[in-house]
């Protein structure tokens, strides 16, 4: 299916909208529903709700406009909005299955939630996934009235919400929750014995607040389910004394893009001393190679307060592709250990890896997908490539004023910072508010620094402070104010001119409203985009300004053809359109780049995910029959005696008990089967073999007779029970529940996987 929609999105982009789809045929019903408007007032509450549910004959396949104005009339009535064209044609465009773009403060929650309750009240089962706790929790409360008014229930789940909160939610009508919540669950009651420990999220319908987000950016980031494992945080930190003293370039190299580093032989040679003489490529002390070489990543490639905070103790990611902490998000293959290491913290276990879902294939789950952003065309093609998922933009309410600036590249990025420093200081004395995005936690600190030099005090919104991004966010657009954001900028909250309550909102729009600056491009387009739509909301005044320089991170991961060296004639040169067009490149080519990690990252998990349903759908048949003891009795007639004497309901309850426990089991030691192999198979390539083809072969193989081995072990543990110990349930030591569960999500590992950093080590050796 998706080698169709590339096809297909190979196709659209001839004719220049891949991808896209337009909303035109959806304004009619827009249409009618406004001209019903001034009838519907006229009804009761009690008339409202069961028109709202009531669908016309003629609309079966499509919207019906006289349901649509009776949830805009509720909505009104109960929420205080007046609801406008575009927000009914975006809700049209949900409500038929597609990703809608529409612009920052032009009302997407209310567009989503009329969505919502219009499927609700039609009998779909509706979640509003959004990307963290808060927007969920802020939604869901805001639009309670709404639903409330056509009788539809509603509820939003938390990391912090009990089982049995979650399973009282996900009974409503409308849910509205994390995507990484319902990702959870899903793991959680895939180990659950009963159905009284599920709580059972219905697959319905979905709609993605933020869909680029969490569709895009997040989709391939596993949600793991772990449990406890025997730690052995000592070798991470032998690994990191062995690499504390190295210096760069005459023990190890970094290179040219930032992304992997080597040792030396001089490098080598210090670290086998340090461990005692150690000869790292015996094959005995491979694991201890793979150890110095995750401290020496740690230690050269991860900075804090860029990669990751420290804080109370712990180790705290920071998302690339939203500059705020990545909650419950570690790094694999024992790196996150090497940098607990590095930065003299306990080391946190690491469990080992019950089971795994993408977010990808979790959006896949439901029957009916749509989404909403405000950067969703600038992914539409993929968007229909991984989801099936058309997209399309919704007009703004009232035109956009906002004035653009030409972006300015300098050489060095040195004369970058001087330049925002200076434009910030112009534009805060005539007191216009300015919000300024930044790349990361470390520079938006030194521009704070900068500023306060100047007598310019800044509100710092970034990873290090992001319990209160609402907060600032919300007082940003105030007389005077100064924010320094990194990518977040405050995705899901408005800023409003002249503060929250709009009292100063007039001085405001005669200064020109908020200025945007952005100190260098972001990887994505997107992203540039989003700090953008944070000025000119809703027909608002307000300006742009980007200085970026040719030293930026981002030319130096993905440089374009025909760079000319610092320093040298062609590059002084270069004209200003030649220097932003060289970002541009760089860009297109961190899209690309993401993009084709993406499907490789896909591809690698289609045979993994096909191996789970057949184990899903084996557990379910033990959990919902009596073949665990079947299975038992045709395959050990010699036990027929000893299971005769206990009472078959008792005896039929412990194997299925043991069955399912060895399902589980079995799966847990066949995934990190799979993860060793995909550790090392990119070594296929030396061969000349093709990694994906060569990983899937291997994994079909050690999957073959998967079933047979679980059943041998149920059988294993029966034999070693008494009959009192089947008609008491008693298991043997050799099956265990994991002492303790916990979930994080697997943070795409930037700098490759164990077995790769180990190979190219291995090559400069010899």
């Amino acid at each position: 299916m998706i080698g169709l929609a590339r096809v297909t999105g190979s196709l659209a982009r001839l004719i220049g909208r891949p991808g896209t789809t337009s909303f035109r045929e959806l304004g009619a019903v827009v249409g009618e529903a406004l001209a019903l408007r001034a009838t519907v007032a006229l009804s009761t509450d009690a008339e409202i709700r069961h028109a709202a549910s009531s669908r016309t004959a003629a609309a079966d396949s499509g919207v019906d406009p006289r349901a649509l104005a009776f949830i805009a009339e509720a909505a009104r009535r109960s929420l205080g909005f007046e609801v406008h064209r575009e927000q009914l044609l975006g809700a049209c465009a949900l409500i038929a299955g597609h990703a809608i773009e529409m612009d920052t403060g032009e009302g997407k929650t209310l567009t989503g939630a009329i969505a919502a309750a219009y499927l609700a009240r039609g009998g779909r089962r509706v979640h509003v996934l959004s990307i963290n706790d808060f927007l969920a929790e802020r939604d869901a409360t805001w639009m309670s009235g709404l639903y409330r008014s056509l009788g539809v229930t509603v509820g939003w789940i938390s990391q912090a919400a009990t089982r049995a909160r979650r399973a009282d939610v996900y009974a409503r009508d409308v849910v509205y929750a994390a995507v990484t919540e319902v990702g959870y669950d899903v793991l959680r009651d895939r180990f659950a014995m009963t159905d009284a420990e599920r709580v059972s999220p219905v697959f319905d319908t979905a709609i993605v607040d933020e869909a680029d987000a969490v569709l895009i950016d997040e989709a391939m980031a596993p949600l793991v389910l772990a449990g406890t494992l025997e730690q052995r945080s000592g070798e991470s930190l032998t690994g990191a004394r062995a690499v504390e003293s190295l210096v760069e370039g005459i023990h190890y190299l970094i290179d040219a893009d930032g992304a992997t580093v080597s040792f030396t032989e001089a490098g080598l040679d210090q670290v086998e001393n340090a461990l005692g003489g150690l000869d790292l490529y015996s094959g005995e002390n491979t694991e201890m190679l793979t150890v110095v070489n995750l401290a020496l990543q740690a230690r050269a490639l991860l900075r804090r307060d860029v990669d990751y905070l420290v804080r109370d103790g712990a180790i705290q990611l920071i998302s690339a592709s939203r500059g705020r902490v990545a909650q419950l998000q570690r790094w694999p293959d024992g790196l996150h250990a090497a940098v607990e290491a590095k930065e003299g913290l306990a080391i946190s276990a690491q469990g080992i890896v019950l089971d795994t879902i993408t977010i990808q294939d979790l959006a896949l789950r439901y029957d009916r997908l749509s989404g909403m952003s405000a950067t969703v065309v600038a992914v539409a093609e993929d968007l229909l490539e991984f989801f099936r998922l058309r997209s399309g933009p919704i007009p703004r309410h009232r035109p956009l004023v906002r004035v653009d600036h030409p972006p300015v590249v300098f050489d060095s990025a040195a004369e970058t910072m001087s330049a925002v420093v200076a434009a910030v200081e112009r534009v805060h004395a005539t007191g216009q508010p300015v919000l300024v995005g930044t790349q990361s936690v470390a520079e938006s600190e030194i521009l704070a620094r900068r500023l306060r030099e100047r007598n310019i005090d800044p509100q710092v919104l970034n990873a290090k402070n992001d319990a209160a991004e609402a907060a600032v966010v919300s007082q940003a657009g105030e007389y005077g104010a100064v924010t320094i954001s990194t990518q977040i900028s405050g995705r899901g909250t408005d800023i409003v001119l002249g503060g929250v309550d709009s009292e100063d909102r007039e001085r405001i729009v005669a200064l020109g409203g908020l200025a945007v600056v952005a100190v260098g491009r972001y990887p994505s387009r997107r992203l540039d985009a989003q700090l953008r739509g944070r000025s000119g909301r809703q027909g608002d005044p307000g300006s742009t300004a980007g200085f970026s320089s040719l030293d930026d991170e981002l030319l130096i991961a993905h440089p374009p053809d025909r760079l000319p060296k610092r320093g040298s004639e062609a590059r002084e040169r270069l004209s200003p359109r030649r220097r932003s067009a060289l970002l541009s490149s760089a860009q297109r080519a961190a899209e690309a780049s993401r993009r084709e990690r993406h499907r490789s990252t896909w591809a690698f998990t289609r045979a993994i995910a096909w191996q789970r349903e057949f184990v899903l759908r084996l557990r379910d048949d033990i959990a919902a029959t009596d073949v665990a003891a079947e299975r038992v009795r045709e395959a050990a007639p010699d036990l027929s005696a000893p299971l005769s004497s206990v009472p078959e309901r008792a005896l039929r309850d412990t194997l299925r008990r043991i069955a399912l426990l060895s399902c589980d089991e079995q799966w847990t030691d066949h995934l990190g089967v799979l993860q060793e192999l995909r550790d090392g198979i990119h070594l296929r390539a030396l061969a000349g073999e093709d990694p994906l083809d060569a990983f899937h072969t291997l994994a079909l193989a050690e999957f073959d007779g998967w079933e047979a081995r679980m059943y041998a072990s149920v059988l294993a543990a029966v034999r070693a029970m008494s009959a009192d110990d089947l008609r008491r349930g008693v298991l043997p030591e050799t099956i265990r529940l994991p002492s303790a569960t916990w979930t994080y999500m697997v943070s795409d590992n930037p700098l490759g996987d164990a077995m790769s950093r180990a190979a190219r080590s291995r090559g400069r050796r010899t």
